[in-house]
């Protein structure tokens, strides 16, 4: 599978962010857990997959907020994060969602799915979504 610029630029900022999120999110007590659903062959991700890494993943680099990306590119990416998801006990939450460009927001205590909303809305309202339920997980 040939990969161009773009592609392979957007792989290696998705395993940077996951790289920084396993640092701190050991360090903090974890509340929701945003699970990205998205695959290379996705047209809704591809569109929209630079405003989710540029402008709503940075918001919460400091909060109890983790990113979890859920590859559906292909059998092996889905094996891989599957593991990752199991790890976190978000799988059981996100496992029958096989819909791509989607953030899953999974509660960290109980694995429950929150809400789900389309990475093609504006970054406002993803954030604001994002915010709220990490508002009620505190109360």
């Amino acid at each position: 599978m040939k990969m161009n610029r773009k592609s392979l630029l957007l792989l290696f900022l998705l395993f940077g962010v996951q790289l920084f999120s396993n640092r701190s999110y050991a360090q903090s007590e974890g509340k929701i857990i945003v699970v990205v659903n998205k695959a290379d062959w996705c047209p809704v991700c591809r569109a929209n997959g630079d405003k989710v890494m540029k402008e709503v993943m940075p918001v919460f680099n400091e909060s109890n907020t983790r990113f979890v990306i859920n590859d559906l590119t292909n059998e092996n990416t889905k094996k891989d994060s599957k593991m990752k998801l199991e790890e976190l006990d978000a799988y059981p939450a996100v496992k029958k969602i096989e819909a791509t460009g989607l953030l899953l927001l999974v509660d960290e205590k109980s694995g429950k799915l929150l809400a789900k909303i389309s990475v093609a809305e504006p970054a406002e309202k993803l954030i604001a979504t994002i915010k709220e339920f990490s508002m009620k997980e505190k109360m």
